[in-house]
Parts: structure tokens; C-alpha cells; sequence
């Protein structure tokens, strides 16, 4: 049985993508995305709003910013709207869009937000 495209997505994988000017966003699997924030750790938690929060990610040699939106948010398709309008997002003083998951315990987009 294949593996969906988004759990075939590592850490080494997503690592190299920020180096990639051309790489496009990718599907990432929950476990990623947890495993690179240790299980969305409050001591993580660099920003937090109405909708999401914000954690630190660490890859193997870089930090990333994980957006992890509420369940109450936004319904799938203006989720959906939302990660093609991130996608198309090309501009200086906006982070680099890496990838997005989408799972029943909530929506979650992972951004390049470098400190």
C-alpha cells in the first residue's frame, strides 16, 4: 500500500525545501509538524491570537514558524483559499510559505519564518 505524498515529507525533506527557491509547498503529515515543535510545546509557543498560534519548529539546522489555526476558524474551503493565496505569495516582507496539513484534529500551515 502507498504512503499519501504527505507522509513521505521528513524533516531532511522539509530542511532542503528552505534552501530551494523553487521548491513548491508541500501536503505535511501531523507527525511532522509535531515532532518538530515537540508535540506543539507551550514552551514553543512564540505568538498566539484569536484564530492560531505560533510555535517555534526545529529542523536538523534551521528554525521554522508553525501556524497552528483553531478548529473554530475557518471552514475547509476558505482554508483551502487561504493556502492558495500563501502559495501565490511572493514578496520580500512576507515568509516563505513551506506546506500545510490538513487533519481531523484541526488545520494547521507551516511557514519559513526564520529568527
Amino acid at each position: 500500500m502507498d504512503l499519501p505524498a504527505s507522509m513521505s515529507i521528513t524533516k531532511g525533506d522539509l530542511e532542503r525545501m528552505l534552501f530551494d527557491e523553487d521548491a513548491e509547498p508541500k501536503a505535511l503529515p501531523l507527525s511532522l509538524l509535531a515532532e518538530i515543535t515537540d508535540d506543539f510545546s507551550n514552551e514553543l509557543q512564540i505568538g498566539a491570537g484569536g484564530f492560531a498560534v505560533v510555535y517555534k519548529a526545529r529542523l536538523d539546522n534551521s528554525v521554522i514558524a508553525v501556524k497552528k489555526l483553531s478548529n473554530t476558524y475557518m471552514r475547509e474551503k476558505e482554508f483551502h483559499r487561504e493556502v492558495e493565496c500563501l502559495i501565490k505569495a511572493k514578496h520580500r516582507n512576507v515568509v516563505r510559505f513551506l506546506g500545510y496539513c490538513v487533519d481531523t484534529q484541526g488545520n494547521m500551515a507551516s511557514y519559513n519564518g526564520k529568527m
